[in-house]
């Protein structure tokens, strides 16, 4: 039994008391007929009553009720299923009479489509609150994500209601161009809910995962811009991608691995004029970095760049060691100056990504259900993975602003002619 429930049941107890007391003093009134037994029965009855009004007033309270029927339903449903599962897998301190579970405080937002759950953390509780899958025990919300408040007393988990279909569908390429000039100049849109400032990105996922026409949709908001976006496309299979960068510029797309080096060397040289450019500027705003000033940024997009990697390490120390010095300038210093790494990759694998490449890149994004070891190579350790069955086009992202800890991503789905569209960019 609960502690709530053995609370509630001493209460009822004692209201049942005083009723029985009332009915004993009428039942002795009509024998003895004294005014006084009269009274004390109806006082009697009226305590009764009281008890039972505040019972049912306390129980609507702690459900939120003054926030409206739907809102008392699904926060006593979600909160009792939750208790319930608590008990099961041994989430109490047992007491004399009761089980005392962890305290629980939880949230919705105005349109229920995500919420927040607190559970009050105990030394009892501490490893198990950070290892539990929560979303089983909470109906259509899902675990987003959570973290530990500052002080270690509460585990805060965010959720979101996974029935939601917060995946875009674009019929046609004017509805995406106009959603897509509704994002800002320096980021981008993966989702509805998700928009990134434009910086370094490793996207991976498995074939059928939707990888390739999310990459579209990144691509197509860049050569869609107010600010002219450089894009630079390595494509070492010479695939879908390479259709893309050959139709809009072909001087900049590169499909064999020395053609990819020297274009690398290329971006690099320009990157470093971009430097000292940028260098005299910063004299008069020093925080200051290539968008405060309207400059175009320059992004280069490797695609399968898990092929690339593998020949790159069957070639000599020298070109190894001369690949991985101009990716490493990139993510280290391109960020200020504009120059972005777009990473694309069937599998996340640490001997085709070294962990300091990785950790310099801020936007890390695994689509599909992919294996335990991708997701550890692409994020770190200790990043919680939402245990769901992700559809096309869905997965989970990181980035240091916007999601700290992994969070739901489902790219939007463009039902119109990329290849058509691409050729009525207005950047050629």
């Amino acid at each position: 039994m609960r502690k709530t429930q053995a609370e509630r049941l001493v209460i009822s107890v004692f209201a049942l008391i005083i009723f029985v007391l009332g009915l004993g003093a009428k039942m002795v009134n009509k024998s003895v007929q004294i005014e006084l037994l009269d009274t004390i029965t109806f006082w009697f009855w009226i305590g009764t009553v009281t008890v039972g009004f505040v019972m049912i007033f306390e129980f609507l309270l702690s459900n939120r009720i003054y926030k409206g029927f739907h809102y008392f339903w699904n926060h006593w449903t979600i909160k009792n299923g939750l208790e319930l599962q608590m008990i099961d897998v041994g989430f109490g301190i047992q007491r004399s009479y009761y089980v005392e579970l962890p305290k629980i405080q939880l949230s919705f937002n105005k349109d229920f489509r995500s919420g927040t759950l607190k559970v009050r953390n105990a030394l009892k509780f501490d490893n198990k609150l950070d290892n539990v899958v929560m979303s089983s025990a909470l109906g259509k919300y899902i675990v987003e994500r959570h973290y530990q408040t500052d002080d270690g007393n509460y585990y805060i988990y965010d959720l979101v209601d996974g029935s939601l279909f917060f995946k875009q569908t674009f019929e046609q390429f004017e509805d995406f161009l106009k959603f897509s000039r509704t994002v800002p100049s320096y980021k981008l849109f993966l989702d509805n809910r998700s928009i990134v400032k434009l910086q370094h990105c490793l996207l991976v996922g498995m074939t059928g995962s939707g990888k390739t026409y999310s990459l579209y949709s990144l691509v197509l908001q860049m050569l869609n811009k107010d600010i002219t976006y450089q894009l630079y496309y390595a494509d070492p299979k010479g695939s879908s991608l390479a259709v893309i960068g050959s139709a809009v510029a072909e001087d900049k797309t590169s499909v064999g691995v020395e053609q990819i080096i020297e274009m690398l060397e290329e971006f690099v040289s320009l990157m470093r004029e971009r430097k000292s450019e940028l260098k005299e500027l910063l004299k008069s705003k020093i925080d200051a970095d290539y968008s405060d000033f309207g400059m175009s940024p320059y992004i280069f997009i490797c695609d399968e760049y898990a092929s690339f990697a593998s020949v790159i390490q069957s070639q000599d120390k020298k070109i190894r060691d001369k690949v991985k010095a101009l990716l490493y300038e990139i993510v280290l210093q391109g960020r200020q100056l504009g120059f972005f790494l777009f990473l694309i990759m069937q599998k996340s694998d640490a001997s085709l990504i070294d962990t300091a490449l990785r950790d310099n890149i801020p936007l890390k994004i695994v689509l599909g259900n992919s294996e335990q070891q991708t997701y550890i190579t692409a994020f770190g350790v200790g990043v919680d993975i939402p245990n769901r069955h992700y559809l096309v086009g869905e997965g989970v992202f990181t980035e240091p602003v916007l999601a700290p800890e992994s969070k739901l991503v489902k790219f939007p789905f463009c039902k119109f002619d990329i290849l058509q569209a691409v050729h009525r960019t207005s950047v050629v």
